[in-house]
């Protein structure tokens, strides 16, 4: 998968941490699909493509398991963080962008910022 903003050295590094199958439910190709529908989105929105494309590969990169894991978004947000500055470059506003939709994707919201 080729993810704009996101290098191989990221994308090993989050598999790295990964516990889950590679080819599980909430695997690579989930996140590849997340990837493909959001830019698909984010080209008739103009919604940020390197916040979402950094959304796709960290979203659901902390699950613990294939279903009810309340605060997988926020260890992905987490992880996120914890790379900044080395494996994500963001300034801070798109970087809350990234942090909030990480945290909050599995709630429901259907609102908020394109």
């Amino acid at each position: 998968m080729t993810v704009p903003g996101a290098d191989l050295t990221l994308i090993r590094t989050i598999l790295a941490q990964y516990t889950l199958p590679w080819d599980g439910l909430h695997g690579l190709s989930h996140w590849a699909r997340v990837l493909e529908n959001g830019e698909f989105l984010a080209k008739r929105t103009g919604a940020d493509g390197e916040v979402v494309a950094l959304f796709a590969v960290f979203h659901d990169c902390c699950r613990h398991n294939e279903g009810l894991d309340d605060d997988h978004g926020r260890r992905g947000a987490d992880l996120a963080r914890s790379l900044r500055g080395s494996l994500v470059d963001l300034d801070n506003r798109r970087f809350e962008l990234l942090d909030f939709a990480c945290t909050h994707h599995a709630r429901g919201m259907t609102v908020g910022d394109i």
